[in-house]
């Protein structure tokens, strides 16, 4: 499977327990330039993946996977907090208060 945008993550979650799922980064898998096609893609990297020419990505297990979910958002939410606090000082400031 390649992990291209978003679209891969649903689908590898569900197939994670039933099938043995090798991630391909794109850039390692990537065909050559032409007219280019979804079918002519999988085509490709299925001959890639016969002839043992894709290495797999790393993917942590699911409740790690689940925890760095957690984490990023937690991070977002800081973030974001410190902004909205930032902008009230500012508004603060050239409001001179």
């Amino acid at each position: 499977m390649e992990s291209t945008g978003k679209y891969w993550i649903p689908v590898y979650n569900v197939l994670e327990n039933d099938c043995t799922i090798v991630l391909a980064h794109p850039k390692y898998v990537k065909a050559i330039r032409g007219k280019k096609t979804d079918k002519r893609d999988a085509k490709w990297i299925a001959d890639l993946f016969k002839h043992d020419l894709v290495a797999g990505s790393f993917m942590p297990p699911a409740d790690i996977r689940q925890l760095r979910d957690l984490m990023r958002y937690r991070f977002k939410l800081t973030c974001f907090m410190s902004s909205e606090k930032n902008r009230l000082q500012n508004c603060l400031t050239v409001s001179n208060i």
